[in-house]
């Protein structure tokens, strides 16, 4: 399987997860805690296979499906509200268009920049010329003239002490 259709897959998961909460919390619905976010997570991995395996399916679908499935398991799980609002259906809406949008130009990104890393990648090496001369002959000073002169250095302690 490609890079691009995985790509596609984890985004769209990722994105039905975060999108979900964010809507849900700013309608008021609050943040998911223990079971709903597990079950928020396994709604989004289904999202991210289900766009991975299948390419031909517009990725507006699978967001819609996963804004469908979170808002569900948000809705039913801690029991707080048993009715969708118009608020929240709203929130969910522009959810899934802000996602699809979003998704669409990262895929035509991603799609422009691995045919330019391909095309940078298959021209090969640049030949490159060597220098004829690395360092002048008449620069290079020997390295015993570049040593400081020796010193004598005593091991023990100073007079004084001993």
């Amino acid at each position: 399987m490609a890079a691009g259709p995985i790509l596609r897959g984890a985004t769209a998961g990722a994105l039905t997860a975060a999108l979900a909460i964010v809507a849900h919390a700013a309608a008021g619905g609050g943040l998911p805690t223990g079971p709903s976010a597990a079950l928020l997570i396994a709604v989004a991995a289904a999202v991210g296979v289900a766009g991975a395996h299948l390419p031909a399916v517009p990725t507006a679908v699978f967001l819609a499906a996963g804004q469908a499935g979170t808002h569900i398991v948000l809705a039913t799980v801690p029991a707080e509200h048993a009715h969708p609002s118009w608020l929240m259906l709203a929130a969910h809406a522009v959810a899934v268009a802000g996602c699809a949008r979003l998704l669409t130009v990262a895929e035509r990104l991603h799609a422009a920049i691995t045919r330019v890393v391909h095309a940078v990648l298959s021209a090969g090496p640049v030949p490159v010329e060597a220098p004829a001369r690395v360092v002048p002959v008449g620069a290079v000073r020997c390295v015993v003239e570049a040593r400081p002169p020796p010193s004598i250095r005593r091991r023990g302690p100073p007079v004084a002490v001993a």
